[in-house]
């Protein structure tokens, strides 16, 4: 009955203690769209939901976090593109970067001295769906005039190239660490969190005939501040409850490797023979510094 009891204050408290990130930093991407080999990258906006570390019992943990990110056009992706577009007789496009990243985590704390003083291991699963959306500028497209269709007829590119969109879909599972240790006063404390995971999934886009299988790895690292201006403890019998509110500032670095491919994102439908030799390994990483707020009961 104890064990129950606590297991019940445990998730109880975890569902009651959250915090909400808002960030910004550089999304990149490597390789992989047509064989581009130059980084491409972009500033982002970042939110997240986040609960860093919740004991069940006195050693026992979880977490998770729910990472939304969202760019502007890739100015520099476009410029890149565009300089290998006559190639395929591509119009100049625009891009955008949007995505989820999930993860939970689940541990033992092998150094527990209190909730602002530990160390622990654990397991991370979790999936992440970034996408780009891909749509002709209209205003910016030069005139190709007429080009031969699939069929050998005859066809203008403002036909040819439309909106399309590149889906990535990938589930993970890894180990992973995370602290937090008092510097002044249990008022400022540091964390810390690292996890490498391996991943599977796949890529899809509009114009390529079904999904493109990849593997990869997926690591994640991250430091900050934790500042709370108050720390209260209320007891009645055996019950005790610690409110706080509390402030972080800190950076975290996500980093997807995949696989060689060849993604198009043209808009229009090329033989998948014709990319094939422009296959490259695909990565994306995200740079995020973020301020928080959070509370727990």
């Amino acid at each position: 009955m104890k064990k129950s009891v606590l297991l019940f204050i445990g998730v109880t408290s975890g569902l009651l203690s959250t915090e909400f990130q808002f960030g910004s930093g550089t999304f990149s991407m490597e390789g992989g769209f047509m064989g581009l080999s130059s980084n491409i990258d972009n500033d982002v906006a970042s939110f997240a939901i986040v609960n860093r570390h919740t004991n069940v019992g006195k050693k026992i943990f979880y977490s998770y976090d729910f990472n939304w990110f969202d760019s502007q056009d890739l100015i520099q992706a476009q410029k890149t593109y565009n300089n290998m577009a006559s190639n395929f007789n591509i119009p100049q496009m625009e891009y955008r970067v949007k995505g989820l990243d999930s993860n939970i985590k689940l541990g033992y704390d092998i150094i527990h001295k209190n909730e602002d003083n530990f160390l622990g291991l654990g397991v991370l699963v979790g999936f992440s769906i970034p996408w780009v959306d891909s749509t002709r500028s209209s205003s910016t497209t030069p005139n190709l005039d007429f080009t031969s269709s699939n069929s050998n007829g005859m066809q203008t590119t403002y036909d040819m190239f439309q909106k399309t969109k590149t889906k990535i879909m990938t589930y993970k599972i890894g180990p992973t660490i995370n602290f937090q240790k008092t510097l002044i006063n249990n008022k400022l404390s540091i964390y810390g969190i690292g996890s490498y995971a391996y991943q599977t999934g796949y890529i899809k886009n509009d114009y390529i005939k079904g999904d493109l299988d990849v593997d990869g790895t997926f690591q994640e690292y991250g430091m900050g501040l934790y500042f709370t201006p108050f720390t209260e403890k209320f007891k009645w019998g055996w019950l005790t409850l610690s409110p706080r509110i509390y402030a972080t500032l800190g950076y975290k670095y996500s980093k997807w490797d995949m696989g060689e491919v060849a993604i198009n994102i043209a808009g229009k439908k090329i033989n998948s023979n014709d990319i094939s030799p422009y296959k490259s390994t695909f990565e994306m990483s995200s740079s995020i510094g973020y301020f928080g707020i959070g509370y727990s009961f």
